[in-house]
């Protein structure tokens, strides 16, 4: 690695999670061509939650960080497309936190920006949380999401089993998904990259509210990681979405994960626009 900078280089070819990011994140300089699998495709751009998961791998290996993330806003700026280049500094260190300035380029400029906040535990008097996961059944006794529809390049890097909420393209007045989701192959080389990348696998919840498809993309995604730390294997996660405004050709969403076991593990929001 020089600089914390790193390049990835697009090709076709099906690469797995562990595969991808120890090739993003290798330190052998002629090795950092790394290729982007369509297979993580997004459209004309890379998956957003890879993006960030690469924004975070960055972060990571351009400075000593030994705290779990806390915090992070990403800014989908525009497509993360062709060959990639990431790079992060850092903005400000202080004994029990760090904050870095992350950001993943593509053939026409940036791509992702991310602001991302690593911090240790302190002492504290107050233990709280009313986050308390949904009462659902077993992901083994759940249908898939996407029943006989096809899957977008990226979402079949997941399984998703729809656990409650409402159908995909229902054409139901509001926006809700309730959704068990875990990686298809074990994630387990960046524990805090692999939620990054199954965070953001869901559909905006507004994909509920429409009859048919149509263009959707995310804005701004801001996350709160509440476990400092959590095995992602290939365990499953509960994740729900809900549009809690859709007008104007956006939408505002609330995004929760939680474990098996029922712990929350991520509080986040998202921002979207909808051409429908």
């Amino acid at each position: 690695m020089i600089g914390g900078l790193f390049i990835v280089r697009g090709r076709k070819n099906k690469m797995n999670f562990d595969d991808l990011i120890n090739g993003f994140r290798s330190e052998e300089i002629g090795a950092l061509t790394m290729d982007a699998p369509q297979s993580w495709a997004q459209g004309r751009t890379l998956y957003g939650g890879l993006s960030a998961a690469l924004c975070h791998v960055s972060a990571m290996a351009s400075a000593e960080i030994d705290k779990p993330l806390r915090s992070a806003v990403i800014a989908f700026v525009g497509p993360s497309s062709g060959q990639l280049t990431g790079s992060a500094e850092i903005m400000r260190q202080g004994k029990s936190t760090i904050m870095m300035d992350a950001v993943l380029h593509g053939e026409k400029g940036i791509g992702t920006k991310a602001l991302l906040i690593y911090g240790n535990a302190r002492d504290s008097k107050l233990n709280q949380s009313d986050l308390a996961a949904p009462q659902v059944d077993a992901p083994e006794d759940c249908p898939s999401l996407w029943g006989d529809r096809k899957a977008a390049n990226f979402a079949r890097n997941f399984e998703l089993r729809r656990a409650g909420g409402l159908t995909p393209m229902g054409g139901n007045e509001r926006g809700d998904m309730l959704v068990w989701v875990r990686h298809a192959t074990e994630a387990s080389v960046d524990d805090t990259a692999a939620l990054f990348a199954l965070a953001d696998v869901l559909p905006p919840a507004c994909f509920t509210m429409m009859s048919e498809g149509a263009p959707i993309s995310t804005v701004t995604w801001s996350l709160e990681f509440l476990m400092p730390e959590v095995e992602v294997a290939n365990n499953w996660f509960l994740m729900k979405s809900v549009a809690e405004h859709t007008a104007d050709g956006y939408s505002s969403q609330a995004m929760y994960v939680w474990d098996r076991q029922g712990r929350p593990v991520i509080a986040a929001r998202q921002n979207v626009t909808v051409f429908y």
